[in-house]
């Protein structure tokens, strides 16, 4: 069943991800190549973290059998981190010097921190006695062996390749990156760097839409600028379906008499053509050709630039194998001006968000909110998210703010 003329973008987002296929090809990639990729199996800890029982910072390693403050415990080694203490032995009344990240001797069974001690070269009188176990981390405190440390579906960041380099991982298996095409429609467009005719205006979606992906792991193609010619653009399109995962286009999905991507559609694949009920956007194109899943977004350069954040970038996550679709972080801030607006459509109004000394966030939304104002984008670091139904908010409401993280 085609859905209805307008949807709402939840219902955009659950007919997109209903109909991206789960990925199968998988592949070992180098830990530091991960970056964006998807992880396709559950990473199990191949050791413990710390390997041993470690000092938690600098000290004196001791044995608390009658240990009291008055007495002066001789030094007899010091242990730093690396340091191979399989040899060692504390014997009671005695004290090692110990650093931060050093393993903990036999016989010991907690570190008094340097701060509570009175030491010099050969002695230490111990001033508050600390309790069994204190700064020491035990082995395995962080990671045991066999732990699941990352499961499938996770995409990895900074901070997972961290942890798999923390265990000594140097591969790991992910999901084969999916190959991406980016096409952008119109005789109006020229490539940066050319030069423009009257009329005519540079290719601003195709580098955008790139970069917004480029954290996400995938292969992306540029694949130029087709112009507004039906039979060129099927060939183009014909060729780009053999090769690549998910094509994406910018322009022509409108109802102009140059805009020939629907017919074009109609004959290669089947492909629904949408008004998703968000601003800036509403029109969109999903559907397949061929082997490939088909997006096509609209021409304005933040239309484009929304629609990609809000539609296309949920849906790679899908095909991805993600294992959960992600949720942007939606917080309140206080309105520093009224806002009056046609209802139909949710919005999301460029705006600049900034903390004020009490800590409650404040948001300014920008004057120019127009769909072809690229630096309505630049100069935000949020959207105000406004309901679809709402026409009026008040200086002072707090509203929904969604922070930008690219």
């Amino acid at each position: 069943m085609a859905p209805p003329v307008w949807l709402s973008l939840d219902d955009a987002l659950n007919h997109l991800r209903s109909a991206a296929p789960r990925p199968t090809a998988t592949m070992l990639c180098n830990t530091e190549a991960a970056l964006g990729r998807v992880v396709s199996i559950d990473i199990v800890a191949p050791c413990n973290v710390p390997p041993l029982a470690v000092s938690a910072m600098d000290g004196f390693a001791i044995c608390l059998d009658n240990l009291t403050s008055e007495i002066a415990l001789p030094v007899t080694q010091t242990i730093l981190a690396g340091q191979d203490i399989s040899t060692i032995q504390l014997g009671k009344g005695e004290a090692a010097r110990i650093m931060t990240g050093a393993g903990i001797p036999s016989g010991a069974d907690a570190v008094v921190m340097q701060e509570n001690t009175t030491y010099d070269e050969d002695t230490v009188t111990v001033n508050q006695i600390p309790v069994h176990g204190e700064n020491i981390r035990p082995q395995g405190n962080d990671i045991c062996r066999d732990d699941i440390i990352i499961t499938r579906g996770t995409r990895l960041q900074a901070r997972h390749l961290m942890l798999l380099a923390s265990v000594g991982q140097t591969t790991c298996e992910v999901y084969s990156p999916l190959k991406i095409g980016l096409l952008a429609t119109g005789d109006e467009i020229k490539a940066p760097g050319t030069t423009l005719n009257p009329g005519q205006i540079f290719n601003a979606n195709s580098i955008g839409i790139a970069g917004l992906l480029a954290p996400l792991g995938v292969q992306v193609t540029d694949l130029g600028i087709c112009p507004d010619d039906a039979d060129a653009l099927q060939r183009c399109l014909q060729e780009a379906a053999e090769k690549f995962d998910l094509i994406i286009s910018s322009g022509g999905v409108s109802v102009g008499d140059a805009d020939h991507v629907k017919p074009v559609l109609d004959k290669l694949g089947q492909v629904d053509f949408w008004k998703v009920a968000i601003k800036p956007g509403k029109p969109f194109a999903f559907g397949t050709l061929g082997k490939s899943l088909f997006c096509g977004l609209p021409g304005n350069p933040v239309s484009a630039y929304v629609t990609t954040e809000q539609l296309v970038i949920p849906l790679i996550a899908s095909m991805q194998g993600l294992a959960s679709s992600p949720t942007p972080v939606i917080g309140l801030a206080a309105l520093t001006t009224d806002i009056k607006r046609q209802p139909g459509r949710q919005e999301f109004m460029r705006a600049t968000l900034c903390v004020q000394p009490d800590g409650q966030w404040q948001v300014t939304p920008l004057a120019k909110q127009s769909s072809g104002v690229m630096t309505s984008v630049t100069k935000a670091n949020a959207y105000i998210v406004v309901p679809a139904h709402t026409k009026h908010l008040a200086t002072g409401e707090r509203v929904q703010v969604l922070p930008f993280t690219r």
